[in-house]
């Protein structure tokens, strides 16, 4: 209920989506400063991301048995436990990191791969039940392929790489090599600290992005999820995300012509 903990053990287990964890993860610091010892459980793959957040003294899996706890909570119910108001969210980035010795071997493998690096992740998970809503088909990300200067990078992994056969622009796929032996989005997150940018439909890759503090575009549908809020192209969420808005349900054109005028101006600016 938001008293201090007084030395007790909480367990604060995840709810929802990975993406979900990723940004809520962010309260663990204020559960910390109220005196407790704080559990994490998170999904399967995610411990090793996770371990070096800020305010959490151990995690567990889930289907791993649990320590014993006095107290819990769901991690999504934080922001109430806090009385969180847009001018009240935790909004100190990043409270993630990517592993340096990952970072620095995907360094090596991009040496060769000069220009602008965008990375792009365009599909979720189908089991999502508004999946078809929020995933792009990866046709539409053709325009950022002709900014002078640009090399896109797939973030994707697993469902939706069968695309990349179909589309003609550059794109640098990596063929499942994402996150296979080290931890989920251990190398997806090694990879975004060498980009100068992530350009992403709405799926855990935006959190990744926004909770490493690295520059994110992200591509909303009409009508948004509730975390976007509304009439607004900034998150309070991550300060390093700028929104990129359906303006008509489904028209994912008009949203990526936006994004390459940005990419335009951003790349120019910085030559």
């Amino acid at each position: 209920d938001g008293r201090p903990l007084g030395g007790r053990r909480i367990l604060l287990h995840t709810e929802q989506g990975r993406g979900d964890t990723l940004q809520f993860v962010r309260y663990a610091p204020l559960v910390k400063a109220g005196g407790g010892y704080a559990v994490l459980e998170c999904q399967q793959g995610l411990g090793p991301l996770l371990q070096n957040c800020p305010g959490i003294d151990q995690i567990v899996e889930q289907g791993c048995p649990l320590p014993q706890f006095d107290l819990q909570l769901s991690l999504l119910s934080l922001p109430r436990i806090f009385k969180t108001t847009l001018a009240t969210v935790p909004r100190d980035v990043p409270y993630l990191r990517a592993d340096e010795s990952l970072a620095a071997s995907w360094a090596g493998f991009l040496r060769n791969i000069g220009g602008f690096r965008v990375g792009i992740a365009w599909q979720g998970s189908k089991t999502y039940g508004g999946d078809e809503n929020r995933s792009i088909p990866l046709r539409h990300f053709a325009p950022l392929a002709d900014v002078d200067g640009v090399q896109l990078i797939s973030l994707q992994k697993g469902q939706g790489t069968e695309q990349i056969a179909a589309v003609s622009f550059p794109l640098v796929a990596l063929d499942n090599q994402l996150d296979v032996r080290h931890g989920a989005f251990m190398d997806t997150a090694a990879l975004m600290a060498n980009l100068e940018l992530v350009v992403t439909s709405d799926t855990a890759v935006a959190h990744l992005a926004g909770a490493l503090g690295i520059p994110v575009w992200l591509a909303l549908c009409f009508p948004a999820d509730w975390r976007w809020l509304r009439d607004r192209d900034d998150s309070p969420w991550y300060p390093t995300m700028r929104l990129f808005r359906q303006t008509t349900d489904g028209d994912w054109a008009d949203v990526i012509a936006t994004a390459e005028r940005a990419l335009r101006s951003g790349v120019k600016h910085e030559h």
